[in-house]
């Protein structure tokens, strides 16, 4: 056993860096580094301990997360499961890269073609609800809209 310690470690060592294999901890290079503020880190940590600020960084994190997705009128279907947001969206070119899904709270994003995972957490049934609200609420925005420059 402790002769394969050695070749497993170079083994793997060179494949990672040959292949660029992503390995937690070795996200691409060109995605920009967030630093956080003293208030950031008590609005986390008041979400954290179950104050009112809960409601604001799920609705801001769903905000975010319609907006990166190319807004209410790209989104097919939403649903989620115990930690992913499952996004369906008619143009999946509209959809952002995936560092502004981070910089949201999100732990990664899985694509495949114009379906999405966006993976939120355990607290993905709380961002949905918020998720659903805005898009009710800004295509409700669209469609009056659409009134005023029909009539």
């Amino acid at each position: 056993g402790m002769a394969f310690i050695p070749i497993y470690y170079f083994v793997f060592k060179y494949c990672i860096e040959k292949f660029k294999l992503k390995t937690p901890g070795r996200e691409d290079e060109d995605e920009e580094v967030k630093l956080y503020t003293k208030e950031d880190f008590k609005n986390k940590k008041d979400a954290k301990n179950g104050n009112v600020v809960v409601e604001n960084a799920y609705f801001d994190q769903a905000y975010t997360f319609l907006q990166g997705l190319g807004g209410a009128q790209n989104i097919e279907t939403v649903n989620n499961c115990a930690t992913r947001l499952r996004v369906t969206v008619f143009d999946e070119t509209l959809v952002k890269s995936d560092s502004v899904f981070k910089g949201a709270g999100a732990h990664g994003v899985v694509r495949k073609g114009n379906a999405l995972q966006i993976i939120v957490g355990l607290s993905v049934p709380q961002v949905r609800d918020c998720f659903e609200d805005l898009m009710n609420k800004d295509l409700e925005n669209i469609d009056s809209e659409k009134n005023l420059i029909n009539a």
